[in-house]
This record gives structure tokens, sequence and C-alpha cells, in this order.
């Protein structure tokens, strides 16, 4: 595809005015949009038309956090909190994996992420299995299926589960290696230790050096739980986000997912850094983590991008689904029904993950010279009839499955709900057996 077009559709810009444009078009050339407007464009030399009358043309989703490693673990270790669902029976699982199993789960997530809009993910990789080059092996599987990523090679150096940890300059050496030899248009790395209580100092200062040396993102869970804060403080005296502070591991490079139990303090140091949030509530409400604070960080203009989180800890990866959450919760806990509308978690979804993850003047928005990763949302259903306001028949009523048509770098990569990638039906086949014997194999060495 070169030159193409979009018309006949809603087009929810999601540009600094949050322009909708009923009727509109866009015009591309290549991966980029090139005019944005209503009716037809003047020019009609395009190689191909695609109509979306009926539909909403939306920028692609940022899922700015989640674990596809993890998929084959879906479902197992329900209604447990975060540190025993777990050690119960995530690592376990993940124990049993063999390299095979990295590309499978790749591709299968990467193929749900497509289906429900979502364009770009930031995944937050890790494994026992590390010596076997499996994020090598992960990297060109995500590449492959046409998503775009940021994939965070994240690793720990002390006092995690078994097999889980790296030396140093294990962690330096493989890091680098793989922004070297695995980034693409579509595809970048990025690092970060994996939790806050099980990296040395001296590895937070590598992974910053590695930041700066390199150009890329830093990515940290931070604050997720009571436990969580407990456990730094038990190390270092200091709260997650303080001892984060201390080490020098804030700033504009870095992503803090969670953010759940912050006081006033570690706001002020998140809003001082310029460091990034990044909000999964659907995960936080599923694991009883708690609740962010939302408002507040709103409040003190950090920039907050919109995850799913895991596909194992949230069981699925519905951006659509996550933006309700999002608004719902903060309703609920403040009985405020204007604390959080539509637009703001639409915008969170695509403006802010767009510049958590450094790329806020090219992603996220339809309009001229920004990057052509867009989707198409089929409304010609009943749960999305009638239409008097688009977001917020988006946010509070559609659902991922009325995704119809997802195009990434100008390339369409799912029309009318089939993925033009890989083989989906096959990789759904190879996924089912094997997460049937790992977590049999698991469940094997659990009992010696």
């Amino acid at each position: 595809m070169s030159n193409w077009l979009i018309s006949g559709g809603t087009i929810l810009t999601s540009d600094d005015a949050g322009t909708i444009i009923e009727n509109g078009y866009v015009l591309g050339v290549e991966n980029k949009i090139v005019a944005v407007g209503s009716g037809q464009p003047e020019t009609s030399d395009v190689d191909r038309v695609i109509d979306a009358t009926g539909m909403l043309v939306c920028p692609g989703f940022i899922n700015a956090h989640t674990h596809l490693c993890m998929i084959l673990g879906r479902s197992l270790g329900s209604d447990r909190t975060l540190l025993h669902w777990l050690s119960e029976t995530q690592i376990p699982l993940m124990q049993a994996f063999e390299p095979e199993d990295y590309a499978i789960s790749m591709e299968l997530g990467a193929i749900e992420n497509l289906k429900a809009g979502n364009t770009t993910i930031c995944e937050i990789f890790f494994t026992p299995h590390y010596s076997d080059g499996v994020d090598e092996i992960s990297v060109n599987s995500l590449d492959r299926t046409g998503i775009r990523s940021i994939f965070f090679r994240c690793t720990n150096d002390e006092n995690f589960y078994e097999d889980f940890i790296e030396t140093r300059a294990d962690i330096m050496r493989r890091s680098e290696h793989l922004i070297c030899h695995c980034q693409t248009s579509r595809t970048r790395i990025g690092v970060g230790p994996l939790v806050p209580w099980s990296s040395s100092p001296k590895a937070f200062e590598d992974a910053i050096q590695i930041s700066q040396n390199k150009n890329v993102l830093i990515h940290l869970h931070t604050s997720e739980t009571p436990e969580y804060n407990d456990l730094v403080r038990q190390r270092t005296g200091k709260s997650n986000v303080e001892m984060l502070a201390d080490v020098g591991a804030l700033g504009n490079q870095v992503m803090l997912n969670h953010c759940v139990h912050l006081s006033d303090s570690d706001i002020e140091l998140i809003a001082e850094t310029g460091s990034h949030v990044i909000h999964d509530p659907t995960s936080n409400m599923i694991l009883a983590s708690g609740v962010a604070p939302i408002p507040k960080l709103r409040a003190k203009n950090i920039n907050i991008g919109l995850a799913c989180d895991g596909p194992a800890c949230n069981n699925n990866q519905d951006m659509i689904q996550t933006m309700k959450d999002a608004a719902l919760l903060q309703k609920v806990v403040t009985r405020q029904p204007d604390i959080l509308v539509a637009k703001d978690v639409f915008r969170m979804a695509t403006r802010g993950g767009a510049k958590a993850i450094g790329m806020g003047d090219s992603l996220g928005a339809i309009q001229p010279g920004f990057l052509a990763d867009l989707i198409l949302i089929d409304t010609q259903v009943p749960h999305l009839t009638p239409l008097h306001d688009p977001i917020a028949t988006l946010v509070y009523s559609a659902r991922g499955s009325d995704v119809h048509t997802v195009m990434v770098d100008g390339k369409i990569v799912m029309q009318n709900r089939q993925i033009l990638t890989v083989d989906e039906k096959e990789i759904l086949a190879k996924a089912r057996e094997r997460a049937r014997k790992a977590w049999k194999q698991a469940q094997n060495r659990k009992k010696f």
C-alpha cells in the first residue's frame, strides 16, 4: 500500500482540541497521515480506499503495560492477591516453559491485542530462561505479527524466585545485545529491574546507564501493593518512589507502572521529575491491589497512560474495557460522576500512552504528520445504537470485539476481524497444547 484513503467514518482525532469529524476522511502516504478532513479530499489519486461508513475511526490504542510472556497462565490462580498469585501458579508455570513457548506466547498475545484495537504494546518481559535466548526469540516473534511494540527486558539481580535472577554483568551484556541487534522501525527495546525489592541499587544504576547511553526507556513496577512498599522500606528505609529518586531512576525516560499506594510526597517526586505513570485499573481490581490516586496525579499534570496489564492477571487485553474500568473505578470511590470522564480515559489510551513511550509528537492522534496506526470500530450493532456521543459510546458501550479493521504503520494487519500477518488458528492450537503440557509439568514439579 502506498497512497490510501479512509472515508465515510466518524473520526475521533484525539488531537489537542479533541476534534470529532463526522463523515470524515483520512488520507495517507505509506506510513504517514497527510490529510484529515470532512467529506472527500481534493485528490482522488489513491491506491486503496477503505470504506468506513458506519464506523468510528480512532488512533490505535496504546496498551502501555502487559506481560504476554505470561499469557499461557491465563486464569490460573484466580482470586488471590498478587504475591500468592505469582508464587502459587505463575512462577511454577513459567519455570516449566520451553523456548518455543515464548514465540507462541508473543504471537498469541499480539493477535489478542490487535483484535482489540491495540496497535502498540509495552511488553514487560521476564523469564527464568534468558540463557536460552528467549528474549531475542520473543522480540522477533512480536515483530513478525505486525504490531508496534516496546519490548522491556526486565530482570532482577537479588532476592527473587529461583532461576529468575541474573548477574549484573549478564543483564548488561544481554540487554545491550538486544538493543543493538533486535530493534526495527516498529519494535524498540527498553530495560528495567522487574520489581523494586529484588534489585540492588547498582542494578538500577546499570539500567539508568543503559537508558542514557542507548537512548532507551525504563519501565518499573511501582508501589503496586502495600506489601511492595513494605518490602522496599525493609531494604532501604524509604518508600518505593523515594528509593527510585535516591538512585536516580526517575525522569521523562521512565514509566512507573501501577502507582497505587503513593504518599503526597511520592506524587510530588513523580511530578517534579517528569516521570510518566501507567494506570492498570482492571488488574488492580482483580488482584485487590487498590485504587490508584488518578485525580491527584492529574492535578499535578503528571502524564498518565493506560494499560490492560498481562492477560494472566487481567484475563484479557481489551483496552476499551480498561477505559471503562478506569472511569468507573474513580467514580465509585469518590462518588463524583465527573471526576474522570470518557474523554479523559480515551486520551490516556491514546495520547497519554504515546507521550509515555516518547512518541507524543508522532503517535496517538489522527493528524497530518503522525504515523498511521489506526483502527475502525463497527457501530452498526445494537449495543452501539444510537450514537449520540461517539466518545462516550466508545468508552461505555463498545467492546474490543467491535474493532473491524486495524492499520499499523500504514499497513493493514487486520481486516473484517481477520488477522493478515500470521496464522491465528495454528497459533491458538499450539497455545492450547503447550499451556496444557507446561501446567502439567509445573504441577508434577510441585509434588516433589
